[in-house]
C-alpha cells in the first residue's frame, strides 16, 4: 500500500508498486488496468495515476489501447539502457559488463538480390548480391531486438552463423577480416505498432508500441556498406539533442 506520510510522491509509490507486481507476475494476465479500479485501489485522485501509468508506458512495462484500458507488457523486467558511448558491435559486451546474460540468435543468412530501392541507394552493378540475416537478440531469457541487416560485402565475405552470433556484429567481423571501417552510421528511429511477425518475437501482444531503428552504415570514403532495420522494446532507447536558437 502506498504511504502518505512519505515524502515519495504518490504517483511514484503507486508506479513501483505496479511496476513490481509486472515484473513479479507468475501466471500473465490479460486483463486491463483501468484508471477508475486503480483510483478505487489506492484512494487517490486521477491525476498520480495518469502519471504512474505514462511512466511505466513510457519504460515498456504496461501498453495502451483506445477505449479498452491499460495492459502489462508480458516479460517485462530490467529495462536495458544503451549507454550513449556505446561502439559499433558492443552491445553484447556491455549487457555481459551489467551481469547480463544476452543471446544472439541469427537465421535466414544468405546472399540475395537487392531491391530497387537498394540498387539505388547503394549504385550496385545489376549482377550484384547482398548479404543478409536476420538476428534476435534476448536478454536473461527475454527477447529485446529483432532486426534484418542487408551488407554490400566483398565476396570473400562469409561469416558463418556461429561467427555472427558470438561477435554481435557482422561489421566488425568485416573490419577485423577485410579491412572495411565504418566511420559513420546515420539513425532514424519513430514509433509505431509491433507487426504480427515483430510481436510474436518480442513476446508481444500484436499492435503494442515498439520503436523502429534504421540504421545506414557508411566508411570514411562515404560509400555506403549496408544498413540495419530493427524493432526493439520502446524502453531500451533515449534520445538526448539540443537546438540553438
Amino acid at each position: 500500500m502506498i504511504d502518505r506520510s512519505s515524502g515519495v510522491p504518490l504517483y511514484r509509490q503507486i508506479k513501483t508498486i505496479l511496476r513490481d507486481e509486472i515484473v513479479t507476475e507468475v501466471t500473465p494476465v490479460d486483463r486491463p488496468m483501468t484508471e477508475e479500479d486503480l483510483i478505487r485501489r489506492f484512494g487517490v485522485s486521477r491525476a498520480p495515476i495518469r502519471q504512474a501509468l505514462k511512466e511505466l508506458s513510457d519504460e515498456g512495462y504496461v501498453y495502451r489501447e483506445r477505449a479498452k484500458g491499460t495492459f502489462p507488457v508480458h516479460g517485462a523486467g530490467r529495462p536495458v539502457r544503451r549507454p550513449d558511448s556505446l561502439r559499433l558491435g558492443g552491445l553484447l559486451g556491455f549487457l555481459r559488463s551489467e551481469g547480463l546474460e544476452p543471446v544472439s540468435r541469427v537465421w535466414d543468412l544468405d546472399l540475395v538480390e537487392p531491391t530497387a530501392e537498394q540498387m539505388e541507394r547503394i549504385g550496385l552493378r545489376d549482377d550484384a548480391k547482398l548479404l543478409h540475416f536476420r538476428r534476435l537478440i534476448a536478454v536473461d531469457g527475454e527477447p529485446l531486438a529483432v532486426g534484418q541487416i542487408w551488407l554490400d560485402a566483398p565476396a570473400g565475405f562469409r561469416p558463418s552463423v556461429a561467427e555472427l552470433e558470438e561477435s554481435g556484429s557482422a561489421f566488425v567481423l568485416l573490419e577485423q577480416q577485410f579491412g572495411v571501417v565504418v566511420a559513420r552510421v546515420e539513425h532514424e528511429a519513430w514509433a509505431t505498432a509491433a507487426s504480427s511477425e515483430a510481436a510474436e518475437l518480442l513476446a508481444l501482444p500484436e499492435g503494442s508500441p515498439v520503436l523502429e531503428v534504421e540504421s545506414r552504415f557508411h566508411t570514411r570514403a562515404g560509400r555506403l556498406v549496408g544498413w540495419r532495420a530493427n524493432t526493439h522494446l520502446p524502453d531500451q532507447f533515449k534520445y538526448r539533442f539540443s537546438t540553438n536558437n
